[in-house]
This record gives C-alpha cells, structure tokens and sequence, in this order.
C-alpha cells in the first residue's frame, strides 16, 4: 500500500462513522436547516471538538456549493477546511542535528503505548545514529523488561537502573553516558502517569530539570503520547502535560482502533503543538509521519 491507502486503511473506522452519518444527512435533494443540524451533530459526536464544528458548520451554511446535492462537494469541503487547521501542525520531526546528543523525552498516561512507540521510533532512526535508550519506568519490572526487548530487537544500547531507583537519577546517568561516549540520540522511557495525580507530575518534572542540568546545551524534546481511543480527553491530557513540561510535539496512537480521530483536529486549534507521528496499526512500521491533507481527506475517504 502507498501512504495515501495506509491512511485510509488505518483511519477507516473514523472515516466510516464520519461519511456514512453525513452522507445519510444530505440524502435530501439541497441542505436545509434540519440537515445542517444534522451534520453538525455527526461532527461533534465524532469528537471534532464544538470550535471547530462550529467553523466547519459556517463554511457549508456560507458556500454557494450547498444548492448542489453531490454530497462528496460537502465531505471535500470539510476535508479542505480540516486541512487548513491541521497544516501549523505538521512539522518534521527530522530536523538537522546541530548539537548531540537529542534527548527526547515521553510522556503520557497509563497505557497510552509510550513503550510501544519508543520502539516503533528506534526502527526509524537506527539508520546512520547512535542511539541510547533509557529506562526510567523503575517501578515496573515489565516495563524495563519491555523497553529492553525492542532495544536488542533493534541493536542499539540499553540504560536501565535498580528496580525502584529514583527516575530523575537514571535520566541524569544516561544523559551523561550519552554526552560523553557521543551518542545522537537519547530515548527516556518515564512512568506512565495520571495527569491529575501531583506527586507524578512533580516527579516528570524533576526528570526534565536533571537533564537539562546534565548539559543545557543539548536538544532536548518533550515528546506527548496520546492514545487515540481517548479521544477528546486527550485535548485535556495536552493542557496538563504542557503545563509541567512544556510539550514540545505529539504522537497519537492507536487512531486503527476508534471512530473519535477527528479529537486531533480539536487538539490542532487549540494547540500549536507538532504532530510529529500517529499510529495506525500495531506492526513495527504502522507509525507514520503525520501529513495534514492525507489525514483530513483520509478521514473523509476522499481521493487526492
């Protein structure tokens, strides 16, 4: 498959909830003000948030295109709009390294695939990097265990403390094991963590700060990951997290597996946060670079 068709395959469950409900909508021969509630309806149910329902609702009202009763002019429509809003928020993750190592740091709920995506990401860098993964998970056994797996998958080097050791201090000793044996990447598993539990936070905080002290002129990148399944619970999961560690980009997995993928369009208005990489599959190479058009005419089972 190409990337347009591996898309649409991962999206199609929120394509198929969004497209079947509108289309049933304008199945009427031009676009009353029933029909518009009705679509305005779909577009929040599907978890596109209300500002941008609203926006997206003001455009088909305001279009000289609503006489016409071809229903794919209102979903390319939609999709165009949808574009729009999502295009501040596609920025490579790739950017030229300038000062080693890159530490990235992730963060995010219990359960959200942070592990996972650490190691769908050593697949992706691997290539022509010297890359050092860190453990600071130190309350869970699996976890490490986990992390550990996909590093040995992958061939590049594990850093792991005592069970139980503070997470803040394994950071700091693969941050310096990483600037001082010249490593171009730092990838720092943390706990997952409930985004209304304090101590947690503080804690996901305290491993930022010791590695910025481990050297404060390294690249050092926040890395959120959000479960797609959440759906508009993640607009609030990015609030917090921006707040303790100033997120600096996003990945969203498991988009396969919900209907509610248009919470990312939520999370684009109102946050000008990078989305670096979604999931759309559980196989090592299903996570994708994010591509605004692709994914808002994906999300509507549209062509380009």
């Amino acid at each position: 498959m190409n990337i347009v068709q591996k898309f649409k395959h991962g999206l199609k469950k929120s394509s198929k909830y969004l497209t079947i409900n509108i289309i049933d909508s304008l199945k009427s021969k031009k676009i009353s003000i029933e029909t518009i509630d009705e679509i305005e309806s779909v577009l929040i149910s599907a978890d596109l948030g209300l500002e941008v329902t609203n926006l997206l609702i003001e455009k088909i009202k305001h279009t000289k295109k609503i006489q016409d009763k071809d229903s794919s002019l209102i979903l390319e429509l939609i999709a165009s709009e949808i574009t729009n809003i999502l295009e501040k928020n596609e920025k490579s993750f790739f950017t030229e390294k300038t000062i080693n190592p890159h530490v990235l740091m992730f963060v995010g709920v219990n359960g959200c695939g942070k592990t996972t995506t650490i190691g769908k990401l050593i697949n992706k860098l691997k290539d022509n990097n010297k890359i050092l993964v860190a453990a600071c998970d130190t309350f869970r056994a699996a976890a490490v265990e986990q992390l550990e797996e996909w590093s040995n998958k992958y061939y590049v080097d594990f850093f792991a403390g005592h069970l139980n050791e503070d997470p803040a201090s394994v950071a700091f000793k693969a941050c310096e094991k990483a600037k001082n044996e010249k490593y171009d990447y730092v990838l720092i598993d943390t706990a997952g963590r409930l985004s209304n539990n304090t101590n947690l936070i503080n804690q996901m905080i305290k491993i930022k700060s010791v590695i910025q002290k481990s050297n404060r002129n390294q690249n050092l990148k926040s890395i959120l990951v959000l479960d797609g399944t959440n759906g508009s619970n993640m607009v609030s999961q990015v609030e917090i997290f921006s707040k303790a560690v100033d997120v600096s980009g996003l990945i969203v997995t498991k988009l396969d597996g919900t209907a509610k993928g248009g919470a990312i369009i939520s999370i684009a208005k109102k946050y000008p946060i990078p989305i670096y990489f979604i999931g759309l599959g559980e196989q090592e190479n299903d996570l994708h670079t994010f591509d605004a058009k692709i994914f808002s005419y994906s999300l509507l089972n549209l062509d380009l």
